[in-house]
């Protein structure tokens, strides 16, 4: 899988934070603190970048909680260390989870996490991460991007372009051809079939003139992606990308999903 700059990571997180779920927060809160004791929590985290999951969950969850940590970009990996620490409840390991996400969850968990991560791959390797769950452990997979965009103003190319990046994001990113905003419910039904309880919710991205920032490095990255496919003429796409730029407020939808496994 491609990997993503830090510095990008470091601009969408307060976004990520405001926009996660609560009520699915919750349930999984209310769910891993039901659970036995005798043994410390277990996470694994795929895909973890550099540790966006869990600055928003370890605080949340008992201080002895064990998490390991995955990612296949090892400057990733060397920034998530360095922001949360050395901690002997916190591992970190160098994984190509396109080859080997079974071996990875093999380790066992009582939780397996991601962030914007499922969006970017493909109906076979889902299907294999399903499977791959261990026996009792919950999955919670939150800001998967589910191809909602509201752009103010708008373009009138935009229909247009955004239909042309939604053609683009579902390109092969190192996981097969990506299934887009079809994810979470591919997932939620190979997990279901397995006797999962699934549920999921909108995790928007609200985004103001507070948010400069990430609006100008949105709206960089989808001029790249647009101008790939070639939708667009040079003049129409220049013209569409500078009003991207200059957008008032932004919308991107996101999906939370949280599957709790059988009792």
């Amino acid at each position: 899988m491609s990997g993503f700059a830090p510095d990008w990571l470091a601009l969408r997180d307060p976004a990520d934070r405001a926009a996660r779920s609560r009520t699915l927060r919750d349930r999984l809160l209310t769910h891993l603190f039901a659970r036995p004791g005798g043994r410390p929590l277990r996470v694994i985290d795929l895909g973890c970048g550099t540790g966006a999951t869990w600055r928003a969950l370890a605080p949340l969850l008992p201080p002895d909680t064990e998490w390991c940590l995955v990612d296949h970009d090892p400057a990733l990996l060397a920034a998530a260390r360095t922001a949360l620490g050395d901690s002997a409840q916190i591992s970190f390991l160098e994984a190509d989870l396109a080859a080997s996400v079974e071996e990875t969850l093999a380790r066992g968990a009582d939780l397996v996490t991601s962030s914007a991560l499922i969006d970017l791959c493909s109906a076979e390797w889902l299907s294999r991460l399903g499977g791959a769950v261990p026996p009792g452990a919950a999955v919670y997979m939150a800001l998967n991007y589910d191809g909602t965009e509201h752009w103010e103003p708008a373009h009138d190319a935009e229909p247009r372009a955004h239909a042309a990046f939604l053609d683009h994001h579902r390109r092969d990113k190192g996981f097969g051809p990506a299934l887009g905003a079809e994810a979470p419910a591919h997932l939620s039904r190979v997990l279901a079939a397995r006797g999962w309880t699934v549920r999921s919710a909108a995790s928007p991205w609200r985004l103001s003139q507070a948010h400069r920032g990430l609006i100008a490095a949105l709206a960089e990255g989808s001029a790249q992606a647009v101008a790939e496919t070639g939708a667009l003429s040079p003049a129409e796409h220049a013209a569409w990308a500078a009003s991207r730029r200059s957008a008032e407020s932004v919308m991107i939808g996101h999906t939370d999903l949280l599957a709790l496994p059988p009792a």
